[in-house]
């Protein structure tokens, strides 16, 4: 999705492999402790952004009236000192783990410090909670570049819908691409055993920390979502939903039968199903954000509304021309590489972008059109959420719901996050 224009996106995430035959997800492989496996319970899948185009620069500053300093702080930002995070976890148990990704960087990331505790107000850690993280029982590391690190397990109880905060500190500067990036919190010198950081700046970008996984009962099962900056989410205002994956965990969390499940989101803001630029492409980073993930049983997928609006000659660029068939084509090869390893694919409609500057035009809203007949009526995926159903508004098709978007006409607000997440049909996970 691309980032918002008016209101940023945010963050949520996953971890981990995955191994089975159709039908069914193998466990054979995991690590075990008695009749407990690790569990992902929270991702934000790294990425990496090619430079704004001139045109969309311009639009921001002609059509959006963002002054130039606002445009600058939409390039990457560079800064050192300590990183903080706060994130929610969709499942509980007695310990969890810390993943770190250096998996888009181009050079080792040196990690000298990292440290995790229980989330109070705002970036601050509940006192007494904190507690050192280490990796091979060290506090400093090297993650080599293209590649992520795991923690040793962390006795830190938790329960679903605990908000943890993590602090990392580094060697030198690190990078922030605030294009459909997470809110961060940055100070100077290693504070990561701070429960309250000084002097902390709020920052965009997607963060170094990008996964939590829990020691978890066997029988629990992981529920992947892939998508773009509707799946994402928004982590700029706290108090509010921050996305439909959020609360599609919630209700499952609150249900007392069905089976036991996790939900992590694999959202990337700008992503698409065809084509990088904005993050890897759906298809580039499918096998490492999602099928690794042990305990994984279902993928919902909610992504192509970039293929269709940064398709051919826009304000994001020259990209190729993205058919619906070309677009069908992409959501095959998903579903096919997921069934492949047992996991059920259920494929959400694209929701609609009339009201967006960016997206619209007539030609894009009619291979939307063709795309979600497509995905209601082919039988080819395991299930369908109609996502455009719930979203759009009644008396102009084409648009959002006004109780539902934001200011730029593309992204859901809190309100339609919890729409959305509430419109899943919890039994397609029985």
């Amino acid at each position: 999705m691309a980032t918002k224009l008016l209101s940023k996106a945010g963050f949520v995430g996953l971890v981990l492999t995955v191994t089975g035959a159709l039908g069914a997800t193998a466990q054979a492989s995991e690590p075990r402790t008695g009749n407990q496996v690790w569990r992902e319970a929270f991702q934000s899948s790294p990425a990496h952004y090619d430079p704004l185009a001139p045109a969309f620069v311009k639009m921001l500053v002609e059509k959006f009236k963002l002054p130039p300093a606002a445009v600058e702080q939409m390039r990457p930002q560079t800064a050192s000192g300590t990183q903080r995070v706060r994130l929610a976890v969709s499942a509980g148990g007695p310990q969890i783990r810390i993943r770190v990704s250096n998996e888009e960087g181009t050079e080792p990331l040196v990690l000298s410090a990292a440290t995790v505790g229980l989330a109070g107000d705002g970036y601050v850690s509940k006192a007494g909670t904190l507690k050192p993280v280490t990796f091979g029982g060290h506090r400093s590391v090297t993650v080599p570049a293209g590649a992520p690190i795991l923690s040793d397990p962390i006795a830190l109880p938790i329960t679903s819908g605990t908000e943890l905060i993590v602090s990392t500190y580094a060697a030198g500067s690190f990078k922030l691409d605030p294009l459909g990036g997470g809110a961060v919190v940055v100070a100077a010198g290693d504070q990561t055993m701070k429960s309250e950081l000084a002097g902390g700046t709020p920052m965009q970008g997607r963060p170094a920390v990008t996964g939590v996984a829990v020691l978890s009962p066997s029988s629990r099962k992981v529920i992947a979502t892939l998508g773009d900056s509707i799946t994402d989410g928004n982590r700029q205002a706290p108090a509010e939903l921050h996305s439909w994956p959020e609360e599609l965990a919630k209700r499952l969390a609150a249900r007392r039968s069905g089976g036991d499940y996790a939900v992590v989101n694999g959202g990337i803001g700008g992503n698409r199903v065809l084509g990088s630029g904005w993050g890897p492409s759906a298809l580039a980073r499918l096998d490492r954000d999602v099928l690794r993930i042990d305990g994984l049983s279902h993928l919902v997928v909610l992504e192509g509304t970039n293929d269709i609006g940064m398709s051919g000659h826009t304000v994001f660029g020259d990209s190729p021309a993205v058919t619906p068939e070309d677009l069908i084509a992409g959501y095959r090869q998903i579903i096919a590489r997921a069934h492949a390893r047992g996991v059920k694919v259920i494929m959400g409609t694209i929701t609609p972008f009339g009201a967006s500057m960016t997206h619209y035009s007539a030609g894009n809203e009619r291979t939307r059109q063709a795309v979600n007949r497509w995905i209601r009526t082919s039988r080819e995926a395991d299930g369908v959420i109609d996502f455009d159903l719930v979203a759009r508004d009644p008396a102009n098709p084409v648009n959002m719901r006004a109780e539902f978007g934001s200011e730029d006409g593309l992204h859901p607000g809190a309100a339609g996050y919890r729409a959305m997440g509430d419109a899943v049909d919890l039994s397609l996970f029985e």
